[in-house]
């Protein structure tokens, strides 16, 4: 880090080997694969610091807190001491998190009450701790934040007294050191000292070593976050949970955890989400983060680090070169979301589903009878949705030719997979989830032109045939209160795994929408393959909320249970259209009419 004739040279490039990039490519790598993107992330790294000491000139003022310049030549102390060590520092992701935020307030696009000299005296810790590490002597003043002072990697210290934010000094020799509070010194890992949890746990010869980030400031990718504590059946519960995860992964999935062994250092717990809706999120300043509520079981958990450990991994390719330029005219369809994405947003959540695919692949060769359904049902899912994903981004001229190479190893991927049988049944029940995903993101988001839908209102009220107006396609208008487009696909996982759980949900059918968000009383019915309840309750939804996407999502998909006509076609491949006529038509005659003749008259595109 230090200036000894570098900046003369002519900067080097990172460039993966060829096995790398055609595993990575294909949504796969393994622990060489992230080794290598480990180096460029270290090179990310140092440039972000780089990039800050550029923007923060000397001379500034950042009282309290001394100089960053004097922060800076004690980082450079501790690296001349043990390189090494300040290397694995500089990795913590919370760094990373750090840096993006403090140069995007200095730049001008983000913006916080908080004095700036609070947020670049993060730097000021990252020496402190540097110092510590590598067992050098100090003394430094550094911020104190939401009644804590955090040492990255290493823990906290409760300073009382400070407010909201200030300052106090960290100083130490030999690698003790200590942080003074108005209640005396707290001896870093001692008494009063808050460590940072973490968890270790072997299986197979793969080991999970990670910390539980429940301290850093920077920590939730965004904005910075107060310390919160874990208590103690908090963090057993955890350390449980990642422990069976883990070992099920190195047992079902030894080709997904190589790497998360390689490139996973802290997961940021969260309180629980809804069932089988697990929160999570990762961001491309944070190689090996993961923040994530708590998940139901195991299985949850597992599935949950495979998807998040795809985007870090994307995020690093990302560092090495774009994968699009410009976004397409409109916003794009992604199933696993309620709303419209840009590209770079899909092409990032089409990898994580890559990961998600083929871990039920290779789980459902060792699960069985509720988790067997459970495995089938959801490999069946996500292999249809991202095959077709996949054949919408390779039509787009946007992508970079890394983008496209990128597209078409994933498409090798799923071509591999749509051969693999899967028993009828799930595979009925994805093929529905599919469809009512679809539907539902449709109705929610896009907007036939005015003409057409006059045309066609127009000759329904006259008893016409149905004519074709031309017409623009429908645009996409993203609808912000769109909210749980998977809720009938929510529900049948309650069924396949939860028999009585699902039952007891169908005890009050009115209160489902508390449970489930996005679900309407008639989704039980369908869901226990009650199609004639189902379809009544569809109908009386439409009577008293005819603008409804669950309801005419839910009735495509009763109809098309029947079998195929040209009803269920409509409403399948273009429910928006039968609705706003439905639409038209009530607003120009005061008559609701019935949905099920109107969309037999509008048919299939």
């Amino acid at each position: 880090m230090g200036n000894d004739g570098a900046a003369d040279r002519p900067p080097r490039y990172h460039r993966l080997d060829k096995q790398h990039v055609t595993a990575l490519f294909s949504g796969g790598g393994d622990a060489d694969s992230v080794a290598q993107l480990l180096t460029v992330e270290r090179s990310w790294r140092m440039l972000q610091l780089r990039a800050l000491l550029d923007i923060v000139r000397p001379g500034n003022d950042i009282r309290p807190l001394p100089s960053v310049e004097t922060a800076w030549k004690l980082l450079i102390e501790a690296e001349r001491r043990d390189p090494p060590e300040v290397a694995d520092l500089l990795l913590h992701p919370q760094v990373g998190v750090w840096a993006g935020y403090v140069l995007r307030r200095l730049r001008g696009t983000a913006h916080s009450p908080v004095p700036l000299w609070v947020d670049l005296g993060y730097l000021h810790t990252l020496a402190a701790a540097a110092a510590l590490r590598t067992g050098i002597d100090f003394r430094i003043t550094v911020p104190v934040r939401d009644g804590f002072t955090v040492l990255p990697t290493l823990g906290a210290a409760r300073v009382p007294g400070t407010g909201q934010w200030g300052h106090t000094e960290v100083h130490g020799a030999g690698g003790s050191g200590v942080v003074d509070t108005p209640g005396g010194e707290v001896l870093v890992g001692g008494d009063g000292w808050q460590a940072l949890p973490g968890v270790r746990v072997e299986a197979d010869g793969q080991t999970l070593a990670i910390h539980l980030e429940c301290l850093d400031p920077y920590r939730n990718l965004r904005t910075p976050t107060p310390p919160r504590l874990l208590n103690g059946s908090e963090l057993r519960h955890w350390r449980e949970l990642l422990s069976q995860a883990w070992r099920l992964l190195v047992e079902t999935s030894p080709l997904l955890a190589a790497p998360m062994a390689q490139g996973l250092f802290s997961l940021v717990p969260q309180p629980p989400a809804e069932r089988f809706r697990t929160m999570s999120a990762s961001a491309g300043d944070a190689f090996g983060s993961m923040i994530m509520s708590e998940p139901q079981d195991a299985i949850e958990l597992a599935v949950t680090m495979v998807h998040e450990f795809q985007h870090i991994k994307l995020g690093a390719l990302l560092h090495l070169a774009p994968l699009h330029t410009g976004e397409p005219a409109q916003k794009l369809y992604a199933p696993w979301r309620n709303d419209p994405r840009p590209l770079g947003g899909l092409l990032q959540g089409v990898y994580a589903f890559a990961g998600i695919t083929e871990f039920w692949r290779t789980f459902r060769e060792r699960a069985s009878d509720s988790i067997g359904a459970l495995a089938h049902f959801e490999f069946a899912r996500w292999r249809q949705q991202v095959r077709a994903t996949l054949g919408v981004l390779a039509e787009l001229p946007q992508l970079t030719a890394v983008g496209e190479d990128l597209v078409q190893g994933l498409i090798a991927t799923a071509d591999r997979w749509q051969s693999e049988s899967v028993p009828a049944r799930p595979l009925a029940a994805a093929d529905a989830a599919v469809t009512d995903h679809r539907a539902r993101w449709r109705l929610h988001h896009l907007r036939q032109s005015a003409d057409v839908v006059a045309a066609l209102a127009t000759s329904w009220a006259a008893g016409a045939d149905r004519p074709e107006p031309a017409g623009p396609p429908p645009m996409v208008t993203a609808d912000p209160s769109a909210r749980g487009l998977d809720a009938r696909a929510v529900l049948t996982l309650w069924r396949l795994t939860d028999a009585a759980g699902f039952e007891q949900l169908r005890r009050d059918p009115s209160a489902i929408g508390v449970h489930v968000t996005g679900a309407i009383a008639a989704d039980l019915a369908y869901v226990a393959g009650e199609l004639d309840q189902a379809r009544q309750g569809y109908l009386a939804e439409l009577t008293t909320d005819p603008s409804s996407p669950s309801a005419w999502a839910g009735l495509g998909l009763v109809l098309t249970a029947g079998g195929p006509g040209r009803a269920a076609d409509a409403l399948r491949q273009r429910p928006e259209l039968v609705r706003a006529v439905h639409r038209a038509v009530r607003r120009s005659t005061g008559e609701i009419g019935n949905p099920v003749q109107l969309a037999e008259w509008i048919g299939p595109g």
